[in-house]
């Protein structure tokens, strides 16, 4: 009997784990160079500047970011409590709420970006080359469809 995840076919998904996990660690450490925030409210801020009118749901933040509710509660409890963030109304659905990005947010998001950029070019753009981004992103988001169109069904894919 062959040794526990001795399938070659292991190297494709912990190769990309690997990739993941280094490529936030070297993020991680540009930000915390600049700002003392915790990477995972650093994460619901540039999700939240990506956003249309950059303004979301909680509900779609956790979705977008991975989170669990408990963990996005957080997060978003630090951002607001350090003004990175407000809580309104949603103009058509009054039983919700819009996360919107503060001017502090956007603040520290632009004391970010040039760094974070810099580091984006050096350890994938400028790495890679433009047709291999291309096609980097079309795998990528490739599985995270599937995935997250698979999000909660059994194992089995009932």
């Amino acid at each position: 009997m062959a040794p526990p995840f001795s399938d070659t076919r292991w190297d494709t998904f912990g190769l990309l784990k690997e990739a993941y996990l280094a490529l936030d660690q070297r993020f991680a450490e540009v930000t915390e160079r600049i700002v003392p925030v915790d990477r995972s409210v650093v994460d619901l801020l540039v999700r939240l500047a990506r956003s249309p009118q950059q303004r979301a749901r909680p509900t779609d933040l956790a979705r977008g970011l991975s989170m669990v509710p408990s963990h996005i509660t957080r997060c978003l409890e630090e951002a607001e409590r350090r003004g990175l963030i407000e809580r309104c109304a949603h103009p058509s659905d009054g039983r919700s709420t819009l996360i919107v990005l503060a001017l502090a947010g956007e603040e520290l998001l632009s004391q970010l970006e040039g760094p974070l950029a810099d580091a984006r070019d050096r350890f994938i753009h400028g790495l890679l080359g433009e047709r291999d981004v291309a096609e980097l992103e079309r795998l990528t988001r490739t599985l995270r469809n599937h995935a997250q169109g698979e999000a909660g069904r059994s194992p089995d894919g009932t």
